[in-house]
């Protein structure tokens, strides 16, 4: 009872057969003029007929020793201020001990109404922007269809929808996540998807990593380009043929850098050239804008390599450190 009492945590005390009750002024905050004062020494059962098919189950299982109960974003709705209201509560319900048996009932709570309420909000923006987000992709592609209607225009057209495409699924990969943030792995799976053929082509492998928003879409476009290329030109192009994609994180000058390397591996010799095409500038400047870092290619007999270095620091922190 002392605890509870100098506590500002929202406390409350369920004790004997009869559930009698005491709580802190913290708890009282939470109740409501209907019940304050009159749930202070009153029978548990009665004070909460109303939400007792809720928590009744979860006092008596602590109740007959079974252990403590955990709710996290839990709708328990109650009635207060002269209206019974949706309140989400995250509490939990632990075993008081009494000479070796239970002999009542601790609860500590919160009400995290607001918060789930935000997430609510947030999920319907979300999904509306989401919903906007792939009606405009849908225009820019019927657009496009109208504008290069000429048959010699056909493969312009392929390769303008495919870049819509690899943009629409990171779009995808991101609305998942609320926009923030995305693992790596996720990125790079989503971004291949249509690449892989169920025949081991592709390894990757690096640890686990979150990027940002915008470093999402620049790799996903990168990546497509990449394997777009790898398909046309480089060593998906003959049967032995494999990409190889990996990133570390290196510790050097005083500092952490992020390395991300595609690397075409038994393919035909390549060479660099003599252009450089839409999805050349692509992959140097939107990865090396959006990841504030540097990006070197090579071409050669030893197959095509594109490496990515960025500060560690640049990107999100690892879902490990969080």
């Amino acid at each position: 009872m002392r605890l509870v009492l100098t506590s500002r945590h929202p406390m409350f005390i369920w004790w004997g057969p009869e559930l009698i009750q005491f709580y802190n002024d913290a708890y009282r905050e939470t109740m409501g003029p209907e019940r304050h004062p009159s749930a202070l020494g009153a029978r548990g059962r009665e004070c909460w007929a109303e939400i007792w098919d809720i928590i009744g189950p979860q006092i008596e299982y602590v109740m007959s020793g079974k252990g403590a109960t955990w709710n996290e974003d839990q709708l328990v709705p109650v009635t207060r201020h002269g209206r019974r209201e949706d309140v989400w509560w995250t509490y939990s319900f632990g075993p008081i001990d009494l000479e070796g048996k239970v002999g009542g009932v601790l609860v500590v709570c919160r009400d995290v109404t607001s918060e789930h309420m935000a997430r609510e909000g947030l999920n319907l923006i979300n999904e509306e922007l989401k919903h906007r987000v792939k009606n405009t992709l849908a225009v820019l592609s019927a657009v496009a269809a109208q504008t290069f209607r000429d048959p010699t225009s056909k493969a312009a057209l392929e390769k303008y929808q495919a870049r819509l495409g690899a943009f629409g699924r990171a779009q995808d990969l991101l609305t998942a996540s609320n926009w923030a943030a995305a693992p790596l792995h996720d990125v790079i799976r989503t971004a291949l998807a249509p690449y892989r053929t169920g025949e081991g082509r592709f390894t990757v492998s690096g640890p686990p990593l979150v990027v940002k928003s915008r470093q999402a879409l620049a790799l996903s476009l990168a990546l497509h380009e990449l394997a777009t290329n790898a398909l046309k030109y480089g060593a998906l192009t003959v049967a032995g043929g494999r990409v190889s994609i990996t990133w570390t994180v290196e510790h050097q000058d005083g500092g952490s850098k992020f390395v991300f390397v595609w690397e075409e591996i038994d393919g035909p010799s390549v060479s660099k050239p003599v252009g450089v095409g839409f999805g050349s500038r692509l992959i140097a400047r939107v990865l090396e804008d959006d990841f504030s870092g540097s990006v070197d290619v090579s071409y050669g007999s030893a197959g095509f390599i594109c490496r990515l270095t960025a500060p560690l620091e640049n990107l999100e922190p690892s879902p490990k450190s969080k």
